[in-house]
């Protein structure tokens, strides 16, 4: 049998589970567009920019658990998915991106979009940096042959893999032979001795003294063993903003959520409580943004990490660490089978009060000033969204993502949706098309209106029917900028938007708008928004002079500043 490489390639995608393709289209990869585009098993999403296709792909991937594609065309669509590229790696998500290569070595014409071998070689540095894990280049049909073997390879491996692959024009066109697919082996999962002991170790450790789980994203597939070793051992748990929901918020055991906008007090507390002998990490680098590096002053205590490629962590943790590097649900399995026979009372379930809504009458907002607070925000978005109608929530960077993590609560695991590690602006302006494209739930993105007028893909939205609701914290400036300088002591910059109706932008482009500015406002426009499942865009103008709970990452930046010094 015989076709282009172009179309095998997608046949190749599909076996490999890929369901949507989310990009930007381009005269260099017209071949895998249009196979793409007859694909039966591939749902392709034409977006508007090439990051806010990346940022899909990512989005999609992680909340699917699936990997998924994006696409672009040679030169500055390659560069302008960098961002995307950047942060779906960093985290954990599965995407093969494609684009073109116009010439394996430069021309020293300047063709127009010129991209060679070295241009994207160069995308990828080892120790996890970088934007990929690895390039694959195709410039004439014999390339092709051992891309099925790398791209099976990497798409099995637990922990992500952000893959580009890079083709001429010609060579997507070149006509190859192919002999009937015979499916590849799945490796699996088996623990080593050191492993095991260490398993041993720690169910002990947990059994007969004070410890504390410390779960981030990585941990998502552990869920159920996490809640049920921890209730078991009457073990507390800590979450990085990326693993609320992992364990239920509303549990006596939860301490609360980590980094920037976390309960400092409690966390603080928690890890230095007297009687506490170990904590126990697993799936987080525990960067600033998650952990505003409180973890380096576990100096009393025993300190484990489990993850797989625990070495990139290891200048992430005090001195003293063990890592453990294993997959977490193999490892979790391992310590509640030696723990399986101690007979330990369960934790209880104790609900957590509400912000405001139908059990508590207290509200934030000052009623004169004709704007919301942002708690009260939070607090509506807790009861309807989260509560009532369990919609995926997807915070953007900003004064949104410091709300969202100390105040929002969650029971479900892949509920919640925020990246750490980038902090890109304009990632979920974009991402919400992609968390969104299964059509399964509504999907709430809070979003700051820096990040909105920088980058999104309502339009997208709209084009395919997908039930993604913008709710846009409009407070008409760069807010965490002008209140870091506040809190720094420097001097007043220019942090001024000039205000913007989103909710007629969102009109403009088909999109259903809804202006914003009381709590009974809110709750009708949610409910509606939600009940609708159709794209809609939710302008809330909030008061600009609250302060959300920035200490830690205030006091982060004058130690870094410090330590520079």
């Amino acid at each position: 049998m015989s076709e282009s490489i172009a179309k095998n390639l997608v046949k190749l995608l599909e076996r490999c589970g890929v369901k949507a393709a989310f990009g930007v289209s381009g005269g260099f990869i017209v071949p895998v567009w249009e196979a793409l585009t007859e694909s039966e098993k591939i749902k392709i999403f034409h977006c508007r920019h090439e990051s806010g296709g990346v940022f899909s792909a990512s989005e999609f991937s992680l909340c699917q658990q699936t990997p998924a594609v994006a696409f672009a065309t040679a030169g500055p669509g390659i560069s302008n998915a960098l961002t995307g590229l950047r942060a779906a790696k960093l985290d954990g998500a599965k995407v093969v991106f494609i684009s073109s290569i116009t010439s394996v070595d430069p021309s020293r014409k300047w063709n127009l979009q010129e991209t060679t071998v070295q241009n994207v070689d160069n995308l990828v540095i080892p120790n996890g940096r970088g934007y990929f894990d690895e390039v694959i280049t195709i410039s004439r049909k014999e390339d092709y042959s051992a891309v099925e073997e790398k791209l099976r390879k990497g798409l099995n491996k637990k922990d992500g893999y952000v893959v580009g692959i890079f083709l001429t024009t010609k060579a997507q066109q070149e006509i190859i032979d192919y002999e009937n697919y015979e499916e590849l082996p799945l490796s699996h999962d088996k623990l080593d001795e050191n492993v095991e002991r260490h398993s041993r170790e720690i169910a002990d450790l947990i059994v007969n003294e004070n410890a504390i789980f410390w779960a981030g994203f990585g941990a998502r597939h552990a869920s159920n063993l996490l809640t049920q070793i921890a209730i078991k051992t009457n073990s507390r748990v800590i979450s990085t903003p990326r693993g609320k929901g992992i364990f239920n918020e509303k549990h006596s055991l939860y301490v609360g959520t980590s980094g920037l906008g976390a309960d400092t007090e409690s966390i603080y507390n928690a890890l230095h409580c007297p009687s506490l002998s170990t904590v126990i990490i697993m799936g987080s680098r525990l960067g600033e943004l998650s952990s505003s590096y409180v973890q380096n002053s576990l100096n009393k205590v025993k300190v484990y990490y489990i993850g797989l490629n625990a070495h990139e962590v290891k200048e992430n943790l005090p001195p003293h660490s063990v890592l453990i590097d294993s997959d977490i649900e193999t490892f979790l399995t391992s310590i509640d089978a030696c723990i399986a026979e101690e007979i330990i009372p369960s934790g209880q379930m104790e609900a957590i009060p509400a912000l405001h809504g139908s059990n508590s009458n207290k509200f934030y907002s000052d009623v004169a000033k004709d704007v919301l607070h942002p708690l009260d925000v939070m607090g509506v978005i807790q009861e309807i969204a989260i509560d009532r109608f369990d919609c995926y929530v997807a915070s953007e960077a900003g004064n949104s993502f410091v709300w969202t993590n100390r105040y929002l609560k969650f029971s479900n695991p892949l509920r919640y949706r925020t990246s750490t590690a980038d902090g890109a602006m304009g990632h979920y302006a974009c991402g919400l098309v992609g968390i969104a494209a299964s059509k399964e739930r509504c999907v709430v993105g809070i979003i700051g209106d820096g990040s909105m007028l920088m980058s999104n893909e309502v339009s997208t939205a709209v084009g395919y029917g997908l039930p993604a609701i913008w709710l846009v914290m409009n407070d008409a400036a760069y807010n965490m900028c002008r209140q870091g300088l506040e809190l720094l002591g420097n001097s007043e910059l220019d942090c001024h938007i000039p205000q913007v109706d989103f909710a007629l932008f969102g009109q403009a482009i088909g999109a259903t708008g809804y202006n914003v500015r009381n709590i009974k406002e809110l709750r009708n426009a949610l409910i509606n928004a939600i009940e609708e499942k159709k794209t809609a865009v939710i302008n809330v103008l909030i008061d600009k002079y609250v302060f959300p709970p920035l200490n830690d990452r205030i006091e982060t930046l004058k130690k870094l500043k410090a330590e520079e010094v």
